[in-house]
């Protein structure tokens, strides 16, 4: 099997069915999906993750990245100030490389199915999938350091090495188009794609793809390598599907595993979903709402981009108004985005500030939350404490999620005295409990069932008789053909 040339002409071509943006946003083409592709391809995978990694919300957070990562900093600056003829593209090469060697742990035995995860949600949802179906092998892969070491690994690096000459303009084109932190995700999505394909092509026994992500590099590269070669692919979402962001990934799986109605709603409504679906609910066990006759503790959840001076103003409102309550601010659990509070002075023994802990033990700790624009709202809700939705606490756009509009949270402009009554009335209306499961099919439902019906569809995609017909021979741009 050899990679075809890519054609520098190709390389940023259109794909069918996904818009490719220029680095304005604001002059980017809206989305449009095709409405009539059913599966992954490579020229697809690398325009979605080009799309979702030069978004403005994307580079706010390599920016965010960078001022509190001095490795990727320095990363970022040598590679700015190489050249694009040759060092930036090599650069390019060695993440790809890098990417493609991560990728274990590798064995040979006899699975039924790959999976690839990369964060803890992510593994999470995959242990959720293989849950359902205890009886199917699957090959759980993931991404670490500590995969690149071994024999097994020299031959992949050989194979990439092979194929250095022909994907060179492709990376070369990265490296005129982009900045350091997309060129590498875009490249990162061609390593996985090939990756993957060798592994598809010498594993027979491999039937499906399982993926908790539908725009990260690994996971797209896995699923159009699984289509190329005729097996199917399973998509379960790993969070809350940003109803109102600039660009929301389409959905090619052949089955889809989700939380509720309303994630599908979000791909139809703002791109598009052509799986089959069954809903599975959010993970974690759902439970009612708790009240309190006082509030002892309250949670302020964060994520990326949190406004730190927001937030010094928030807790010192709630201290002055709740003077005998506990403060509990949670960080984003991704180390590289954790922010730098030094300026907070949390000298104040009622005010404790943790990165990486349970998050349902703390859910549980809390008698109400605060939360900007982040899918942890829907753990809170499912873990039955009360939501208040401050947009400013964050660099977001307001209501990104969709939660205000869709009646799933009550949103507040800041503290005051009688925040409790008015979450307590807010959720303790009729009609939200019905919004709450349209979000979370599992809440009030019984389990059991839920599952069966799941599994059911799950298996129709896990094994069937005859493989999907192969598209192997067929020639794709930016891919190779055997």
């Amino acid at each position: 099997m050899a990679f075809n040339a890519v054609k520098v002409s190709e390389a940023f071509a259109q794909p069918s069915g996904v818009a490719v943006p220029v680095n304005d946003e604001a002059t980017s083409p809206r989305y449009e999906p095709s409405r009539t592709r059913d599966q992954y391809d490579l020229a697809t995978a690398i325009g979605i993750v080009r799309q979702m990694e030069t978004s403005a919300s994307r580079t706010a957070v390599f920016e965010e990245i960078k001022a509190k990562n001095t490795v990727y900093r320095l990363v970022d600056s040598l590679y700015e100030k190489s050249g694009a003829l040759f060092f930036q593209p090599l650069v390019l090469f060695l993440y790809m490389l890098k990417c493609a060697l991560s990728v274990g742990p590798v064995d040979d035995g006899d699975a039924e199915a790959v999976s690839i995860s990369h964060f803890d949600n992510e593994h999470k949802t995959i242990a959720r999938v293989a849950a359902l179906v205890p009886g199917v092998n699957i090959l759980r892969l993931t991404l670490s350091r500590q995969h690149i070491v071994g024999l097994a690994q020299a031959r992949i690096a050989l194979r990439l090495l092979g194929a250095l000459r022909r994907v060179w303009p492709f990376l070369c084109t990265l490296a005129r188009t982009h900045t350091f932190m997309p060129s590498a995700r875009i490249a990162s999505a061609l390593a996985f794609y090939m990756r993957f394909s060798w592994m598809f092509e010498e594993r027979k026994a491999l039937g499906a793809a399982i993926i908790p992500s539908n725009y990260s590099p690994e996971t797209v590269g896995m699923a159009a390598a699984a289509h190329r070669y005729g097996r199917r692919v399973i998509y379960s979402n790993h969070a809350p599907v940003p109803a109102n962001s600039a660009f929301v990934p389409p959905v090619y799986a052949d089955c889809g595993l989700f939380y509720g109605r309303k994630v599908t709603e979000t791909y139809q409504d703002r791109s598009d979903c052509t799986a089959e679906v069954a809903y599975i609910g959010q993970p974690g066990t759902a439970h009612e709402m708790v009240w309190r006759d006082e509030v002892k503790t309250v949670g302020i959840f964060l994520t990326a981009g949190t406004k730190v001076d927001v937030l010094r103003s928030l807790i010192a409102t709630i201290r002055i108004d709740l003077p005998e309550a506990r403060v509990l601010i949670r960080q984003h659990p991704v180390q590289l985005l954790k922010t730098d509070f030094s300026d907070l002075a949390l000298d104040d023994e009622k005010v404790e500030l943790t990165i990486g802990n349970p998050l349902d033990d703390e859910i549980a700790a809390c008698d109400l939350v605060i939360c900007g624009n982040s899918g942890v709202v829907m753990n809170v809700l499912s873990g039955g404490r009360p939501v208040a939705y401050l947009s400013s606490l964050d660099n977001l756009v307001h209501d990104a999620n969709g939660f205000v509009a869709s009646r799933l949270v009550q949103s507040v402009p800041w503290w005051t005295e009688d925040i409790y009554d008015r979450l307590r009335a807010f959720y303790q209306n009729p009609g939200w409990r019905g919004v709450m499961q349209s979000y979370d099919a599992g809440y009030g439902a019984d389990q059991d069932t839920l599952r069966q019906q799941a599994a059911s569809i799950l298996m129709r995609h896990l094994r069937r008789g005859e493989p999907k017909p192969s598209s192997e021979g067929k020639p794709q741009s930016l891919a190779f053909v055997g």
